[in-house]
Parts: C-alpha cells; sequence; structure tokens
C-alpha cells in the first residue's frame, strides 16, 4: 500500500484479525508504531525510531527480511518441540493414572515408591525439557500452513499418540504385575530373603522408566524413521542415553532407599525386550493415522493436525 497513512496500516491490522488471522506487523518509522502495537507479533527495524523498537516485540537489528523469516522458523520449531514435550509427558501420565486405578480392582498396591516417583517425574519433566528444547529448525516447517489463533494445542495426532501409547504402556504395566510369566521369570530368590518380591518390583520400576524413555523416540518424529534428524539435537541423545546409564546405577546404588536389588544380565535383557514393544505398536498407529490426517488435509481439512 503506497503512501499509507498511519490509520490505514492500522486498519489493515485490524481487519485481518477480526477475520480470525494471526497478524504479522513490520514497521521502522513513527507512523507503523500503532500498527506495530496492535499486531499480533510487530517487527521492528533496528534502524528504525525509538518509538517504532519500543512498540514492537521483536527487533530486527540486521534489518533484513531473512531474519525474520527466521524467527517464525525458530518459533515454530519452539512450538512443535512443546507440543512433543506434552505428548511424552501426558502419555507417562496416563499410564500412571491407570495402574493406580485398576491396581484395587485386580489386586495390588501401587508398585512405585515415593522416591521412585520422584525420579519418574524428573524423567517426564525436567530431563524431557531438556532433551525436546533442542531439536532443529527444520526447513520443512516453513513449507506448512500457518496454524489457526483457535487452533488447540493438543491436535488430533498428539491426542491418538497419547491415548494409545498411554493405554499401551497401562497394558504392558499392569500385565508385567499380575501375570504368573512374568513372575516367574523374576521368582529369582536373593540371600536371606524368603521371597522374590524385591527382585519383582526392581524389575517393574526398570520397565516402567524404560518403556517412557523407549517411547520418546516416539514422541519426537510423526514419521516412521525415529532417527530423522536425531543427530542434529544432541541434547536429546544425551538424555535418552543418561536415563538408560542413570536408571541401571539405581538397581546397584539404589538400595533401602530406592528400594532397589541389582539384576542379572537375562533380566535385563528381557526388561529391554518388554519396553521396546512401545516403539513397533506406535509405528502401526503412525501408519495408520498419518495417512488419514493427511487425506483429511487434502479434501480442505486444517492442516495442523500433526506435531
Amino acid at each position: 500500500v503506497a503512501r499509507a497513512l498511519p490509520v490505514d496500516k492500522s486498519r489493515l491490522v485490524q481487519v485481518a484479525q477480526e477475520a480470525g488471522e494471526v497478524v504479522g506487523m513490520t514497521g521502522d518509522g513513527l507512523n507503523d508504531a500503532v500498527a506495530l502495537r496492535l499486531a499480533d507479533v510487530g517487527f521492528a527495524m533496528g534502524s528504525g525510531v525509538d518509538v517504532a523498537r519500543e512498540a514492537s516485540d521483536i527487533v530486527v537489528l540486521d534489518d533484513n527480511f531473512s531474519s525474520t523469516m527466521k524467527a517464525v522458523l525458530y518459533g515454530r520449531t519452539i512450538f512443535k518441540s512443546i507440543r512433543k514435550f506434552i505428548v511424552f509427558q501426558s502419555t507417562i501420565n496416563l499410564a500412571s493414572m491407570a495402574i493406580a486405578f485398576m491396581g484395587p480392582f485386580l489386586g495390588f498396591d501401587f508398585p512405585l515408591t515415593l522416591i521412585q516417583l520422584l525420579w519418574v517425574n524428573l524423567v517426564m519433566d525436567t530431563l524431557a525439557a531438556l532433551a525436546f528444547g533442542g531439536e532443529s529448525p527444520l526447513a520443512s516447517y516453513m513449507h506448512e500452513n500457518p496454524i489457526q489463533r483457535h487452533a488447540p494445542i493438543i491436535s488430533e495426532y498428539m491426542w491418538s499418540a497419547i491415548l494409545a501409547n498411554g493405554i499401551y504402556m497401562a497394558i504392558m504395566s499392569i500385565f508385567f504385575l499380575t501375570s504368573d510369566w512374568i513372575a516367574e521369570v523374576f521368582s529369582r530368590i536373593l540371600p536371606g530373603e524368603e521371597v522374590a518380591h524385591k527382585v519383582f518390583l526392581t524389575a517393574f520400576f526398570c520397565f516402567f522408566i524404560y518403556i517412557a524413555n523407549f517411547n520418546a523416540f516416539n514422541a519426537r518424529t510423526t514419521t516412521v524413521n525415529l532417527f530423522a534428524n536425531i543427530t542434529d539435537n544432541k541434547n536429546f541423545v544425551v538424555v535418552v542415553a543418561l536415563i538408560f546409564v542413570v536408571q541401571w546405577a539405581f538397581t546397584f546404588l539404589g538400595g533401602s532407599v530406592l528400594r532397589t536389588v541389582p539384576l542379572e544380565a537375562s533380566e535385563w535383557l528381557f526388561i529391554l525386550a518388554l519396553a521396546a514393544t512401545i516403539i513397533p505398536f506406535d509405528l502401526v498407529r503412525k501408519k495408520i493415522f498419518v495417512p488419514y490426517l493427511e487425506r483429511r488435509s487434502k479434501r480442505g481439512s486444517s492442516s495442523d493436525n500433526l506435531v
């Protein structure tokens, strides 16, 4: 719009917002200040006047439009990282609530102690935030349609991941706690003990942490290639490896504090194999649900269905 008045720019922003759009506005002059403040995101040029910079949300120091594009890319990346974190955390919460709810009906108490729950909480909160917070910005994000103003944070894809994997984790955990076959695998009695209770509870503690940790690979990508761009996020690799190692160390060093005992190699292999089953389960879910959402998108539905 050539030779636009300040009211013209403000009106353009308001009309776009009334149409439900999320509006970004760039400017550098005094007459841009009102529109910059009204916009959802105001971009002021670094060489602009002080009033424009104060009214904006972001100052583009190099006056380069490509820097604005980078800001959009990183914004989309952060939003996707938040969604991945929500999927990972909510899946664990759903599984934990299901175990606690079903336990009394199936004849067992909640199998984790308060100290063990603190470690579970650390895994699904602090460590998960570090893992997913380092996701790399991908150029493909810029080819996606903008997210609508009223679009829910938890998308259809996310609901499918949370519900499917949360229920699967709960079913596998309940199966672990009630199966005679599993009890037989961990029936080893320690010296000075009369029952194999400590070995069995230690095994379940490790199983629950490991199945959640394996699910982190599922949560970080919507593709069937779980290792896509994984080397670009060194935090994820380090955090996942750290959880595996620390959990292993807890069985030797936890003692009475964590109510753990050392496990044998065959027991570790069994736990890892059982926990890893969540990966093929989620791959099947992706194979079914992702094409379904893509077909809906082509028919004109909202394209913001994936993480």
